[in-house]
């Protein structure tokens, strides 16, 4: 466990310059190990430090998104023939998300330079060939839309995520509250030009195409986004390394972490008509979404508004 109480950050903010480590860097009910039953064993160390950890993992998905995905596909529509103010609002889009980047870069630095003084992402590992098929297939999301789509579920649940952490900001640490909150200002205007590149080329994909794209999609949710498995061991690893009496239960840890895949309350969590209503209200437009079910089954298809 880190025994200061603090550390200096590497660009002030308007706040003080120092990281609160006393505190919890996010709502509790944001994080997947909140939902095991072994997680309430932890002491109040334990699960501060876990929180604070998982965390950081949450910027570097937030990253992941902006940098790996954002930039390919908007760069994309930028070279296209749209409507000059579309182009004009992607060109903000594609500019926040750079900000954005940096933004959550110099946090994660700022709280874990042995993590990230490097290198944006420590606990988020893409295989190398992973790493190159979504690099090309981003480039080409008018073959592959559903990448559209996967923008658009991420970004209107990271505004449901940024309205927890405002609810919550008296408890928690103050530079992860001020950067959700400007992060949240502009997610609201980047769904909005998530939306109108969806309404521009979904209805111009084929039929066919339109049932590829949404099994995609449908698979890519339930393997990468409901079950934590991959990522959620890594966080393990770091909190037993800080914590080595907790090192006979690891195992136990990333098992019930795991079993969290058919547990409805923890999948309700990340995608619910509550946090999602619009990539729901959308999937209820289109047929070839009826198998969402199966990747989210708080999705009722027709029966969500």
């Amino acid at each position: 466990m880190n025994s200061l109480s603090s550390i200096e950050i590497l660009e002030p903010d308007s706040l003080s310059d120092t990281i609160d480590f006393s505190r919890p860097f996010m709502p509790e009910k944001l994080t997947p190990f909140f939902f095991t039953p072994i997680y309430q064993t932890l002491t109040d160390a334990q699960r501060l430090r876990y929180n604070q950890l998982n965390a950081l993992y949450f910027n570097e998905q937030t990253m992941f998104f902006e940098k790996t995905l954002a930039q390919n596909v908007l760069g994309y529509f930028l070279s296209q023939s749209l409507p000059e103010e579309l182009k004009d609002g992607l060109r903000q889009f594609l500019a926040e998300e750079k900000a954005h980047t940096e933004m959550f870069r110099q946090l994660n630095r700022s709280c874990a330079p042995e993590f990230y003084s490097r290198q944006d992402f420590h606990f988020i590992q893409v295989p190398p060939l992973a790493a190159k098929i979504l690099e090309v297939v981003s480039k080409h999301p008018r073959q592959f839309p559903f990448l559209l789509w996967l923008m658009h579920l991420q970004e209107e649940r990271a505004m449901f995520f940024g309205k927890v952490f405002l609810k919550h900001a008296g408890l928690l640490e103050p530079h992860f509250v001020e950067t959700q909150r400007k992060h949240l200002a502009d997610e609201i205007g980047h769904v909005r030009w998530d939306e109108s590149l969806l309404d521009w080329i979904w209805p111009k994909t084929t039929a066919w195409s339109r049932r590829i794209n949404s099994q995609i999609f449908s698979w890519m949710v339930k393997e990468y986004f409901t079950t934590p498995k991959r990522t959620a061991p890594r966080i393990i690893n770091a909190l037993v390394k800080e914590f080595p009496e907790l090192q006979p239960q690891r195992r136990e840890f990333c098992r019930q972490l795991h079993a969290l895949e058919n547990d409805a309350t923890y999948r309700r969590s990340l995608y619910s008509p509550e946090n999602v209503p619009m990539t729901f209200k959308r999937f209820d437009a289109w047929p070839e979404f009826q198998m969402m079910t199966g990747a989210m089954p708080s999705y009722n298809r027709g029966g969500n508004s």
